[in-house]
């Protein structure tokens, strides 16, 4: 009979055909992994996850009553949940499975090192003991989905998603801060390229909307918080000056874009120099009465430049030329997408259509009733004479983009559109978020590509609800009673509200986690004083002891460095240099943590006391923490220790953090190799 105290942990060894067997010594590896504490069984598997290694796992787990299971394979972010289900089939709780990252992380990116390579397998399998032995069962939590969808935005996109979820069965509540539905083709006068009105077009969509039973539409509303855990969000909506709360299962987010607002310095007066938007109202309404019309196609740099606005420049300098053809139109241009039609180029030019292409370095200028502008097609400065001149201007996010953003943790790019992470890398333990984008909220979008984003978002929406209920497959964070000390430090530091203080007997309250909100972030277990308060499987305990198992078999005279990286960022861009067969340095090895908010100034502390050299750490780029600002916190407590390492004669250099993007391998590389070359510069710290 085995205690539930007994570790009995069990090793399996993958060669992943040959991708790991053709680098690491498998045999040493094996024979190795046999000798640690708590390891009742080591084994050698062709390949782990196939239905045979499957198969010899559970066997395994049965035949030697074991209560962890190790293997070290590929990446836990594609295969980590294969396995907790393999194992939850033969009687073991998956929380007790640890993976090992020998592929990815060591066999492929050091390729031509492989005896350096099997020493780090070597110590990726020891951290991975070690850390499967302080494992403990954990329960799912799970999540009834409110059967209802937020949509939020009320333009051709937010209209489409709107419709099409309502017609599969499900409620929909429409916000929009307009006074009406439309968006920004309700402003126009024609699409691109069926040249069909675009009241007619919108109208018909709006008419549909406001007309089915299943659509509530607020108008004049906005969003100010949101609430409630994954699958069952709370959202406050307030509306002329009163604030309702709607329940939703899903969110589609649908908020478009907006016209860049003209600058100062571009002689901007609504009369004689208007936007492309004007215009078109202005075509819309017969206004146009201008004889000599210069169309500037304004990006400001490259980053900027919108195919969406220069199809619609292009577009209307045609309808101003077939309007009045005696009239002289002027297209100026720095860049034209290679997409644009072939067709209505060719139709601008036969109708007269004068094409201006200028540097940007050199941009037209208004200078009375002329424009002054380089022609690079002629190679000579054109005076351009005008009385209507029109600034076609790029597509940018919406002034709330970035606070809706917050509210709903959704990543943005650099230029502040929203984006929709890459799902192969993310981590094997996400739980969907049941929050979509479409429409020009993710970049410039015409109208054929905001109706289809809606479409697809609308089916992802329904699909989701359809599950009925969500399971999180990482654990929440939890409080040790015996230890809090009822501060309420862990309250203010939750960006998901999901701390409370409650009365127990004495004169101190208890800290309360709701598990349904917590989202595993880790910043709480940081923040506490008294370290009161415990996460899954990244507890002090379980990432000491994997620190201790990298440094204690450190050689005398060989650097080691350990990098702690989010598993959002800067591990799945590890992941993906192995899978590009990127090379770098064999020095570091890499810890796992769920996002940066994790970073703990006292586990680097205890890196640098144990004998590590250097301490890389890894985050996602600003404005694109899945946790609230999690990297921003792990930026603050990083420059504050590293100003602690300074004043107490300890090099900080030694002590690194930096951005990640999960899709960029090459950035991965350049940064480990540039640091190790920095801990090579530095030499042994000698602490230990």
């Amino acid at each position: 009979m085995v205690s539930d105290s007994e570790v009995r942990t069990g090793v399996f060894i993958c060669d992943c055909g040959k991708k790991i067997a053709d680098v690491v010594d498998v045999e040493e590896l094996e024979q190795e992994a046999a000798r640690l504490p708590g390891v009742c069984v080591a084994r050698r598997e062709t390949y782990s996850c196939s239905k045979a290694g499957l198969r010899d796992i559970k066997e395994a787990v049965s035949e030697h009553s074991l209560n962890r299971v190790v293997v070290a394979g590929c990446t836990p972010r594609t295969h980590e949940r294969l396995f907790r289900t393999a194992l939850e089939e033969s009687g073991l709780n998956g929380s007790q499975f640890e993976m090992v990252n020998v592929r990815e992380q060591c066999a492929c990116v050091h390729v031509e090192e492989k005896a350096s390579a099997t020493r780090k397998a070597l110590d990726l399998v020891r951290m991975g003991v070690a850390k499967a032995a302080l494992l403990q069962p954990q329960e799912r939590v799970e999540v009834e989905v409110t059967p209802a969808v937020l949509v939020i935005g009320g333009g051709i996109s937010g209209l489409t998603a709107a419709l099409s979820v309502a017609r599969g069965g499900s409620p929909v509540k429409l916000v929009e801060r307009e006074e009406g539905l439309g968006g920004q083709v309700a402003r126009l006068h024609t699409l691109y390229p069926t040249g069909e009105s675009a009241k007619e077009f919108i109208e018909e969509r709006i008419r549909a909307v406001e007309e089915h039973a299943g659509i509530e539409v607020l108008t004049r509303a906005v969003v100010r918080d949101v609430d409630g855990p994954v699958g069952d969000y709370r959202v406050a909506v307030e509306q002329d000056g009163r604030t309702s709360q709607l329940n939703v299962g899903a969110v589609i987010v649908a908020v478009g874009a907006q016209e860049l607002r003209p600058a100062d310095t571009s002689d901007y007066d609504g009369l004689r120099v208007i936007t492309q938007l004007e215009l078109e109202q202005a075509l819309e309404e017969g206004r146009v009465q201008a004889c000599q019309v210069v169309m500037i196609l304004d990006g400001a740099d490259e980053a900027n430049y919108s195919p969406v606005s220069a199809a619609a420049a292009l577009k209307n300098c045609i309808l101003v030329k077939r309007a009045n053809p005696a009239s002289e139109v002027s297209f100026c241009f720095a860049d034209l997408d290679a997409g644009l039609g072939r067709t209505e180029v060719k139709e601008a030019r036969e109708l007269g259509v004068r094409f201006v292409k200028y540097d940007r370095r050199q941009p037209p200028r208004i200078t009375g009733g002329v424009v002054e502008v380089f022609d690079q097609l002629q190679t000579e400065q054109v005076s351009l004479p005008h009385d209507l001149v029109v600034l076609a201007l790029p597509q940018v996010p919406q002034d709330d983009a970035e606070s809706l953003a917050r509210k709903f943790r959704i990543p943005v790019d650099d230029r502040g559109f929203f984006l929709e992470p890459n799902t192969r890398l993310r981590p094997g333990t996400y739980v969907p978020e049941g929050v979509f984008v479409c429409g020009s909220a993710h970049y410039p979008s015409d109208v054929q590509e905001s109706v289809f984003q809606g479409y697809r978002a609308a089916a992802r929406a329904l699909r989701y609800l359809s599950e009925g209920r969500i399971v999180s497959e990482g654990p929440p964070a939890r409080v040790v009673e015996t230890l809090c000390i009822g501060c309420g430090t862990c309250v203010e530091s939750c960006p998901f509200q999901a701390i409370s203080m409650v009365d127990r007997d004495g004169a101190l309250n208890l800290s309360s986690i709701d598990e349904s909100l917590c989202k595993g972030c880790g910043n709480c277990t940081v923040v506490c004083p008294a370290k009161a308060i415990v996460m899954e499987p990244y507890t002090d305990r379980q990432l000491i002891a994997q620190i201790e198992a990298v440094l204690a078999e450190k050689p005398d005279g060989e650097l080691r460095s350990i990098g702690l990286m989010c598993e959002w960022s800067g591990y799945a861009a590890a992941d993906l240099a192995g899978a590009e067969g990127r090379q770098y340095p064999p020095q570091m090895r890499i810890i796992r943590l769920g996002c940066s908010a994790r970073f703990d100034p006292y586990l680097v502390l205890w890196a640098f006391l144990r004998g590590a050299d250097g301490v890389l750490l890894g985050a996602c780029d600003p404005g694109m923490c899945h946790y609230v600002g999690g990297n921003e916190r792990a930026e603050a407590r990083v420059e504050g220790l590293r100003k602690m390492l300074k004043e107490a004669g300890f090099d900080p250099r030694r002590l690194h953090l930096e951005w990640f993007r999960p899709d960029d391998a090459e950035k991965f590389v350049e940064v480990v190799k540039e640091f190790t070359d920095e801990i090579d510069y530095l030499g042994s710290a000698g602490i230990r």
